[in-house]
């Protein structure tokens, strides 16, 4: 009987790993997302987070962590964010957090990687085929 139960839990393992792999990620909006993927810390400084699947790829991740760095700019009534300090956390789910600083025109200078939100929301999203 012993035996039974352990083909049985092995099976089960199988089918949920099979049925992960399966899975995509698909992008939510931010104003869908919930409270807890934007929290302000100064005035135009937010930490902002994403969860996906441990099978999203590090590429479609940055994708729409990108995005959603971009929605919370024009959000808050903003035209450029720079993403700084990153944290990524791997587990049954893949958890990205990013402190984000927004800026308004005129275009700051002398600040790298700085991205204007609304090309950024231009962009499209393209989500991988289910398998």
């Amino acid at each position: 009987m012993r035996t039974n139960r352990w083909k049985t839990g092995l099976l089960f393992l199988m089918l949920v790993a099979s049925l992960a792999g399966c899975t995509t990620a698909h992008y939510t909006p931010l104003g869908e997302a919930g409270n807890d993927v934007a929290e302000q810390l100064k005035e135009n400084v937010y930490r902002v987070e994403y969860r996906t699947s441990a099978f999203t790829s590090q590429e479609q991740l940055d994708r729409y962590l990108r995005r959603r760095c971009a929605e919370l700019t024009i959000r808050e009534r903003y035209d450029y964010f720079h993403m700084g300090g990153r944290l990524d956390v791997l587990g049954l789910l893949r958890r990205t957090a990013m402190t984000v600083t927004l800026y308004k025109n005129p275009k700051p200078v002398g600040i790298p990687d700085l991205q204007n939100a609304k090309d950024v929301l231009t962009e499209t999203i393209v989500t991988p085929p289910l398998d």
